[in-house]
């Protein structure tokens, strides 16, 4: 091996990626850069070949470079976009966004009619989660729903403890700035799932299934078209908590109750997990 080989796989040395990755990258450099026997019969081109190896081993010596950086922005695209947390927004649009380990947003997925019509025409990728939530509550379409007497919960799942908490905490930041009623829940993979096998959002899924426990005329079918501020208001004709709350459930709880930006109640409580 000579110096220019030991150099390359030094160099291999300080990069981070998967070993799979640097042993391709160097089998390839060490194809580029083997130089075929030379034969009695090609003896007189032997001092040409000499003279072109070093420009074959810098090309070789480039290309390890380019495939190194590429696979290192991959690495770092791959990390962009993989998503880390979820926040479900349910008003009577359901809708989820995907969002990475920087809390920009990497995917936005209507849960409803009502969501898809909500993300027309609004660019959400990449933006951060204050952003997102800026260009959607102060969107026409979102603000029609909301009002005096709209009613905005706010689910938040993540694996990442941190993460959750830093989003929720965001969320009830937004939810003060809202001039309607509205809570903010950090709720476990589990219920998310069981959500989405329902065709609903966390919001409004933990909503109907509250109701359903009191009043067992109720269907879930009937409360996939009810709007978040039904859903409740039913809650607490049956006696339940209309506070966003489920009951039964333990965990963070963050939530605020108010008639307008600025007034009202903000509080915490429990995780809506099993």
């Amino acid at each position: 091996m000579n110096d220019w080989e030991n150099r390359v796989r030094e160099a291999f040395d300080e990069v981070v990626l998967p070993d799979s990755v640097k042993e391709r990258t160097l089998q390839a450099v060490d194809a580029l850069s083997a130089e075929p026997a030379v034969s009695a019969s090609e003896a007189v081109f032997a001092a040409a070949r000499r003279s072109r190896a070093p420009r074959t081993r810098r090309w070789a010596f480039a290309l390890a470079a380019c495939l190194a950086l590429c696979a290192i922005g991959f690495g770092g695209f791959s990390a962009f976009a993989s998503e880390t947390a979820q926040v479900g927004i349910d008003v009577n649009p359901s809708i989820e966004l995907g969002l990475n380990r920087f809390d920009c947003v990497v995917a936005a997925r209507p849960l409803n009619e009502d969501g898809a019509q909500l993300l027309e025409g609004i660019d959400l990728f990449g933006k951060s989660y204050d952003d997102a939530m800026a260009a959607l509550t102060g969107s026409e379409l979102f603000l029609s729903y909301v009002g005096d007497d709209g009613y905005v919960e706010i689910s938040v799942s993540s694996a990442d403890e941190g993460q959750a908490e830093a989003l929720a905490e965001k969320s009830d930041a937004c939810l003060e700035s809202l001039p309607c009623h509205g809570s903010c829940q950090t709720v476990s993979a589990e219920n998310r799932e069981e959500a989405r096998a329902a065709g609903m959002g966390v919001g409004r899924y933990n909503a109907a299934r509250e109701l359903m426990e009191l009043d067992s005329s109720v269907t879930l079918e009937e409360c996939r078209t009810m709007t978040m501020r039904e859903l409740r208001e039913k809650i607490a004709a049956a006696g339940g908590n209309s506070s966003g709350s489920p009951s039964g459930e333990t965990g963070a709880h963050h939530g605020r109750q108010s008639g307008g930006a600025g007034q009202g109640m903000h509080g915490r409580g429990g995780d809506s997990s099993e």
